[in-house]
């Protein structure tokens, strides 16, 4: 008898675990609605899936797809790998979610052109490509807690109308490393360049609810149109080394 009722219990437990298994990924459409990102062609399991669009408020991912990841029960964390198509880019990351309500996302790789994920800044960042490579972003209770990576803009062409588009283009990098950040603390980026008509080095603070500072010094190279080189010379006090500080805040 008491093999009886262990089998009995056992083949109980693989077919709740097995129904389990098979929930639709249709069951998240009014979850996901109710979270502010729609999802749109649902297929595919919950644990593994797949959604035709899914809308992040202006941003939109198509051909979504995810895998549950189990191992990341290890670390209390609901987790699941997810690839998508941005427009003319792509996303990969993998996504977590802990019991206390926070956001993590590893090993970001991502990249669009500037012009599709903002088209209100199409006509100004023309070429202009963003790329992400982030270690660790994770959110907890409305800010940022951790940023580990970078973000860089390539091709950027400086939108200043009396150089009439002929300003080389230019690549500059955001980069972050801050880990365990406190409650509503400041997160810090470096802000470079990666070569173009402008040497940059300063550094951007972003604080709740969204705000934002960057103090740079700015220097033009030796391949800066001149105009550009005239332009700096008023644009702020005068550097150590002969560029000029330069200083931007506002919200976004």
């Amino acid at each position: 008898m008491r093999i009886q009722r262990t089998l009995l219990l056992t083949g109980l437990a693989a077919f709740c675990l097995s129904l389990l298994l098979l929930v639709p990924a249709r069951i998240l459409s009014p979850l996901l609605t109710s979270s502010g990102v729609p999802a749109s062609g649902l297929s595919g399991t919950i644990w593994s899936g797949s959604a035709r669009t899914l809308t992040a408020g202006p941003l939109r991912l198509d051909q979504v797809s995810w895998q549950f990841e189990p191992w990341q029960l290890l670390r209390g964390e609901l987790g699941v790998h997810v690839e998508a198509q941005l427009p003319d880019g792509f996303f990969s990351g993998h996504v977590s979610r802990s019991l206390s309500g926070r956001l993590v996302v590893r090993d970001i790789e991502a990249a669009a052109p500037l012009g599709a994920l903002s088209p209100g800044m199409a006509s100004m960042t023309g070429n202009s490509q963003l790329s992400v490579r982030m270690q660790q972003l994770a959110w907890f209770d409305g800010w940022v807690e951790t940023a580990i990576g970078t973000v860089q803009l390539s091709e950027v062409v400086l939108p200043i109308p009396v150089l009439a588009g002929r300003t080389p283009p230019g690549n500059y990098v955001l980069s972050f490393d801050s880990e365990s950040l406190a409650a509503g603390a400041p997160l810090a980026g470096k802000v470079s360049d990666g070569g173009g008509p402008l040497e940059i080095n300063g550094l951007l603070n972003l604080s709740p609810p969204r705000n934002y500072e960057l103090t740079a010094t700015v220097k033009a190279r030796e391949n800066a149109p001149a105009e550009l080189v005239n332009i700096l010379q008023s644009a702020g006090p005068r550097a150590a080394g002969g560029g000029r500080e330069f200083s931007l805040a506002g919200s976004f």
